[in-house]
């Protein structure tokens, strides 16, 4: 837990890109060793400690709904996260994303579609996963990227479509946000 609060710390004072292992583990106060029996390296770090915040943060938005929440919400929650924190989640999803972390990144979004939507896309789902974790990455990617102008709630309803096209009702899209 102190490695993970020790890079946001980090973030939210400098560029990810000039973070350092070593300036992660002297803010923590935890050995080398130690560091590298858990994470690889500050990518493996970044990316675990998102996809529990993630995860942690979807379960709790989803517990606080009467009944069963609209198929898509778990979506719209990760998309206002991102949208919420750009210097954390930027890295992962951002232009300059590693391919390590951008297919780890996209394997976690396809897990969750799987988990959440995945008994509504029939009995061989794993197409359709495919395609839609796709294109919520590049979603994503466009909202995190300064140079496009993609708002969060753009991103939903594109993803509403997206998930409309592969035979599904877009119940609980958000009615009278604009579109590009």
């Amino acid at each position: 837990m102190a490695l993970h609060r020790s890079l946001i710390e980090l973030m939210q004072q400098q560029p990810y890109e000039r973070i350092t292992v070593r300036d992660i583990i002297d803010r923590a106060d935890i050995g080398r060793s130690t560091f590298y029996a858990h994470y690889r390296d500050k990518d493996d770090l970044l990316l675990v400690s998102c996809i529990e915040h993630v995860r942690g943060e979807i379960a709790a938005q989803l517990a606080r709904y009467d009944g069963d929440p609209p198929a898509l919400a778990p979506i719209e929650i990760l998309i206002r996260l991102l949208d919420a924190h750009p210097d954390v989640y930027r890295p992962l999803v951002g232009p300059r994303a590693n391919t390590i972390v951008l297919r780890s990144i996209r394997q976690m979004y396809a897990e969750l579609l799987a988990e959440h939507l995945g008994d509504r896309l029939g009995p061989d789902p794993a197409a359709a996963i495919t395609f839609l974790s796709w294109g919520l990455y590049g979603l994503l990617e466009s909202v995190m990227d300064p140079r496009q102008d993609v708002t969060a709630e753009q991103a939903y309803r594109h993803f509403a479509r997206l998930w409309a096209a592969s035979g599904n009702s877009p119940e609980g899209v958000p009615v009278g946000a604009g579109d590009r």
